[in-house]
């Protein structure tokens, strides 16, 4: 029995905002384990095969693509209907999309002033949109239709939980604070949806997660890692362990908790 506990053969993982450089390590984690992973996100198919091609060059029969806009329940709802028609159960769901008004400073460009005052109420809306909404969507309408056994693992952030330290971002450029919000509004959002379905068996639980090392500058990592006690930025593929146990059987009975992996950063 021990040896089954991380199984996730045959397992049905839907996953949004797979496209991206951390989605794309899940997707590899979740196949390597034999599981079935369902991408959900905005771009078109084309490119989507585009980027699944050049990232697993091998076989992709595990992998299937759903474009759809995550804050509108009816493209969701959609793609519900031809999951279940397949495969007759939703496993898992991740919710990993999230859209962020990139501070690209970070990566030797310029960037647009994102400070606090100068902050678009569009900007504001857009991120909660996707970020918040998109993620009660997905959670209501994938969710519905989970049973005793089924994992939810929402993706939030350090900025959730605690705020940015404005000292290592440059003045004018720093994190937009609807980022954080949304990001905290996943975590409660989670906590929420354990103690709903708890008696329905269906667990929810959600990672923490610290910044990636992504091509930010030298001068932005240096500052990083002397705010973080593990002293750097985290690897794109270091979450996977963690996602893997809570979408597995070993974590049967975890749920409602909020995992920081985040080099200990809130630690401090």
């Amino acid at each position: 029995m021990t040896k089954d506990l991380f199984n996730l053969s045959g397992r049905v993982v839907v996953l949004t905002g797979g496209l991206g450089l951390i989605g794309l390590n899940y997707i590899e984690a979740f196949i390597s384990q034999g599981a079935f992973v369902n991408v959900i996100d905005i771009v078109k198919k084309e490119t989507a095969d585009k980027i699944l091609r050049k990232k697993f060059k091998g076989d992709k029969s595990r992998i299937r693509y759903f474009r759809a806009d995550i804050s509108d329940k009816p493209s969701l709802e959609r793609v519900k209907k031809e999951l279940l028609k397949k495969f007759g159960v939703i496993d898992v769901l991740i919710n990993n999309a999230a859209l962020t008004h990139k501070v690209e400073h970070l990566s030797k460009q310029k960037s647009k002033d994102y400070s606090f005052e100068k902050l678009k109420l569009s900007e504001w809306e857009e991120e909660i949109k996707i970020n918040l909404t998109g993620t009660m969507l997905c959670c209501q309408v994938f969710g519905s239709a989970m049973k005793t056994g089924a994992s939810i693992i929402n993706i939030a952030s350090i900025y959730g939980a605690v705020a940015p330290d404005q000292s290592i971002y440059q003045k004018g450029y720093q994190q937009p604070a609807t980022y954080g919000v949304t990001k905290a509004g996943v975590i409660y959002l989670t906590k929420y949806l354990a103690t709903y379905w708890g008696h329905k068996g269906i667990r929810a639980n959600c990672l923490v997660l610290g910044g990636v090392e992504n091509g930010q500058n030298q001068e932005f990592l240096k500052k990083y890692a002397q705010k973080t006690p593990m002293g750097r930025m985290a690897k794109p593929d270091e979450f996977n362990g963690l996602l893997l146990y809570l979408a597995s059987d070993s974590s049967s009975y975890v749920t409602g908790s909020a995992y920081a992996v985040d080099g200990g950063w809130t630690a401090w």
